[in-house]
């Protein structure tokens, strides 16, 4: 008589990996809408009281795009941290502006460049001439320019009342208290959602400028054929600090996310990567350097290897590529290949280091995943989750 007792499937590296992906890394559906909805309407009404008290604002017909790493789908963690574009145009005929990257400091930058009889013609507002915006060339200063988005947004809260040092915005008859930051050419607007600080999503509001191809800076060292291989055009100048008060930072993040959607894993394997980066303390290792193998592993490999390969392998594949990677302490940037991405931002003895301890890590799962696949639960967990397992 054959006995009744169900034998249990035995568990593998594909099993535990869905697993990690399902209770460390997925987001909380209801958290996700809940503060997606708050997000649109909080910035939608601070936009609006900013276009009202600005006419110079206002005719940039500005619009906000939803980017970074929760909107590419490549977000871990709570969903409580945003990059948001607001996306400017100036009133001019955009075929008589021009961008020059031929004197500029790093090799994703350019100079924007408004023809001096711009700065004479009435329908362009008094903060867009030279004597405001521009030097005596007609060069956009990129540090005015991001002062004078801050200072729109400073006004705009600074008129609402205020309670404990924050200000108090009421939208749908819900009310909310805000606060900023500065952090690099973004403007952190902090939305607390309930009683406490524990409850507070963050946005970084980051100005920037659109341009379409086959517009491109003079001189640029950006490899332009990966942008035209996805069939958008649209692009970004963004208002970095630099050495340079006219260099403006090129962005492509349309582009970005065009190369890694519809391909099956890939979003699964890059989330996971950076959870090991976290659980490991590579501090370091921006979420970008990752996204970026990923950028070069698209061009690399025939559609079919998204396909084809479970999840576990290609944690493993992408794995040996970071391995490699910083064995070399060296990340191409994606949009400019001889533009290093670790240079000057770990040293070369830490990224040898961190490169041994995946060998040894890639070693450790090779050996004993098959029989063993909760092997993977020490690099991919912390100690005290590793317990609860």
């Amino acid at each position: 008589m054959k006995s009744h007792i169900s034998q249990r499937k035995k568990k593998t590296l594909e099993d535990v990996y869905q697993e990690i992906n399902r209770d460390n890394i997925r987001l909380d559906k209801e958290a996700t809408k809940k503060n997606n909805a708050i997000l649109y309407s909080v910035l939608q009404k601070i936009l609006t009281l900013i276009r009202k008290k600005c006419v110079d604002f206002d005719r940039m017909k500005p619009k906000l795009e939803y980017l970074g790493s929760y909107y590419d789908g490549l977000r871990v963690g709570e969903p409580t941290e945003y990059d948001i574009n607001v996306v400017l145009k100036l009133p001019v005929q955009y075929k008589n502006i021009y961008l020059d990257a031929t004197h500029v400091t790093s090799y994703d930058q350019t100079i924007i460049f408004i023809p001096a009889e711009y700065t004479l013609i009435k329908s362009v507002p008094v903060s867009y001439t030279k004597s405001k915006w521009c030097d005596n060339k007609c060069r956009i200063s990129a540090t005015i320019f991001r002062s004078w988005i801050q200072g729109l947004v400073d006004i705009v809260l600074s008129s609402l009342p205020s309670k404990n040092g924050r200000r108090i915005l009421s939208v749908d008859n819900k009310t909310y208290l805000i606060y900023t930051k500065m952090s690099g050419p973004a403007q952190t607007i902090k939305i607390q959602t309930g009683d406490d600080e524990s409850n507070v999503i963050d946005v970084d509001l980051v100005p920037t400028f659109s341009f379409m191809l086959p517009t491109k800076p003079i001189g640029s060292k950006i490899k332009f054929g990966h942008v035209e291989d996805t069939n958008l055009m649209q692009y970004f100048v963004v208002p970095k600090p630099s050495d340079n008060d006219f260099c403006w930072r090129l962005a492509f993040p349309f582009q970005e996310r065009y190369y890694i959607k519809n391909k099956n894993n890939l979003k699964s394997a890059a989330k996971l990567l950076k959870l090991l980066r976290d659980v490991q303390d590579f501090k370091l290792l921006a979420s970008y350097y990752i996204k970026t193998l990923f950028l070069w592993e698209v061009k690399q490999q025939p559609e079919d290897f998204w396909k084809e390969n479970s999840l576990s392998y290609i944690v493993l594949h992408m794995l040996k590529r970071l391995r490699d990677c910083l064995s070399k302490a060296e990340i191409p940037n994606f949009w400019c290949p001889e533009f290093n991405l670790l240079k000057d931002k770990i040293k070369t003895c830490t990224c040898q280091n961190w490169s041994n301890r995946l060998s040894a890590i890639i070693k450790d799962i090779e050996e004993k995943g098959e029989h063993d696949p909760n092997v993977i639960l020490r690099y991919f967990k912390y100690p005290t989750e590793q317990q609860s397992h």
